[in-house]
């Protein structure tokens, strides 16, 4: 991406998120953005604790959950790659205590099926209250205990079934192949060597006043219930266990782009980034490679994770062509991060067509096709009783978006200049007001337009906006 795109998606998102966060009703999120392992955008909005009105910063921590499958994923594959570990070896090899096993498919199982969730291993056990705080997190003979206990709910290798039960397996596999706990391998390999400042493979009490304050779904009545985020997950740490921030996550995915020398051998990470299995009944047809997801983003295909942990939800995507990795950090249960991080990624296809030579290059090219007048000067948010929207240049056009969405190009409105004081709609959604003039107000020269009138409605830049009072009528 152009530089000069890349400083106009970050001006944009800035104002964008912050519209986002006054329209919904969400406690705090933290979103980071870097392009070829520069950050562009770290910012977060809202609070990490509501009763306490802490305001979150970029700073605060988050319980990333399954992003934590990430960091077991690139464990093994160095180990692989140091020759202690061979991810086509049945487990038992590691784990011997897996022989008294009563369903003897156990026996059968690799870490490369553990890492593609296709070993068919129960998803969280047969008593996953440890998830709603009834008891802890199972410690390593629990989890053993629990193991022994359940069969496979699938023949290996035959599909894909997610399981932190079995990441928590491979944790064991790591420890035995690397000779230590699974904490002290990833830290003194993969999170000090990047400098991950923020992260760590599990809750510790130098953490706690760092950490933002989870929240439940909004509940009948309209409140949230506050969640404790300070919980060690014991033996789960390699399913779900990790802590980090937004600017941590996109330095750590960043090293995972092929060619950037940094944790793993190319081959390592082509292989972890490669499709093993689709992802049974998935919205956006999303796969699974060797601990990390696989999703496509209109064009993008893209590569990261979600996590969802007691009061956070969480998601980063890595678009390896690009080099761009997009991180959202959420405080509560009912956050779709996911939406954001899509709509980020779209903002910045935008941005990049817009700008895709520099701002001057490109601004030559519109002032021309639109009769030397700035397409620049139509930018503004215009919103009234009914509406809100963002007009943007596009090339040698302008644009409409609904800012209020976290799919704001679902239904772009297409515009040309009349001249220095009118756009036409010359696209738009048969309910609205194609063909139709929307001229502009401007105060004097000033930047941007003070109104429009759109479908015969007036809009009101933002700064004016308040001032417009509907009139009370008595009845």
């Amino acid at each position: 991406m152009h530089q000069v795109a890349a400083r106009k998606l970050a001006e944009y998102l800035s104002d964008w998120l912050s519209l986002r966060y006054d329209q919904c009703d969400i406690p705090g999120f933290s979103v980071a953005v870097s392009i070829d392992g520069r950050l562009i955008l770290n910012q977060a909005f809202g609070y990490a604790d509501l009763e306490k009105k802490e305001v979150l910063t970029p700073e605060h921590l988050f319980r990333v959950a399954s992003h934590s499958k990430t960091f077991a994923g690139t464990a093994c594959m160095q180990l692989q790659e140091q020759g202690k570990l061979n991810i086509e070896a049945p487990v038992v090899q590691y784990l011997p205590w897996l022989k008294e096993h009563k369903d003897k498919r156990f026996q059968e199982i690799t870490s490369r099926q553990l890492l593609s969730h296709s070993a068919g291993v129960i998803r969280d056990g047969l008593d996953a209250d440890f998830w709603q705080f009834n008891r802890p997190f199972p410690n390593s003979q629990e989890l053993q205990k629990q193991l022994l206990e359940a069969g496979l709910i699938f023949d290996c290798n035959t599909k894909m079934k997610y399981s932190n039960h079995g990441y928590g397996l491979l944790g064991l596999v790591i420890e035995a192949a690397a000779g230590q706990s699974f904490r002290a391998y990833v830290s003194e390999n993969i999170i000090a060597p990047l400098a991950l400042d923020n992260t760590g493979a599990d809750y510790c009490r130098s953490i706690e006043n760092r950490l933002a304050r989870g929240y439940t779904r909004v509940e009948r009545g309209g409140a949230r219930s506050r969640l404790d985020t300070t919980i060690d997950t014991a033996s789960l740490s390699a399913a779900t266990g990790f802590y980090s921030n937004a600017a941590d996550l996109c330095r750590y995915f960043s090293a995972h782009i092929v060619g950037s020398g940094l944790l793993l051998q190319d081959a390592s990470k082509k292989e972890m980034q490669r499709t093993q299995w689709p992802v049974t009944n998935s919205t956006f047809g999303q796969e699974y490679g060797l601990g990390l997801q696989i999703d496509y983003v209109e064009q993008r295909r893209v590569f990261g994770h979600a996590g969802g942990f007691p009061g956070h939800a969480t998601r980063t995507l890595c678009d390896p062509a690009d080099k761009m990795v997009v991180s959202v950090l959420t405080n509560c249960i009912d956050a779709d991060p996911t939406a954001i991080a899509r709509a980020v990624f779209a903002f910045a296809d935008h941005f990049s067509a817009a700008y895709a030579a520099g701002e001057d290059s490109t601004m030559v090219k519109a002032a021309e096709a639109s009769g030397s007048i700035d397409m620049e000067r139509f930018r503004g948010r215009f919103q009234g009783l009914f509406r809100i929207m963002d007009v943007l240049p596009a090339g040698d056009k302008l644009i409409a978006i609904n800012p209020s969405s976290w799919q704001p190009f679902a239904d772009v409105e297409e515009l040309s200049v009349v001249n220095e004081r009118t756009l036409k709609m010359m696209k738009a959604n048969g309910f609205s007001c194609e063909g139709e003039l929307v001229p502009y107000e401007f105060r004097g020269a000033e930047l941007p337009a003070d109104s429009i009138r759109c479908g015969g409605a007036t809009l009101f830049g933002e700064k004016n906006y308040k001032l417009f009072n509907p009139i009370a009528v008595e009845v």
